[in-house]
């Protein structure tokens, strides 16, 4: 079994209200969805997201993608 970590820090919000309702992942999506385009023959088996950080600090969203 190997690990494949994705990760990216989000820019922090500037005051409390979001001034958008678009959320975006900046590209996140993109990278993993390129990452498993170029992957061949491989099985995933699980697929975890956390995110930490967010009020007054950068998020940071971490996936990994458990394979083999």
């Amino acid at each position: 079994m190997e690990v494949k970590i994705f990760t990216k820090i989000l820019r922090a919000k500037i005051g409390f209200l979001p001034k958008s309702d678009v959320a975006t992942d900046h590209g996140l999506e993109g990278e993993i969805n390129l990452w498993l385009a170029t992957q061949q023959n491989i099985k995933v088996h699980n697929i975890t997201q956390s995110q930490s950080g967010g009020s007054f600090q950068p998020a940071t969203i971490v996936v990994s993608i458990w394979y083999n």
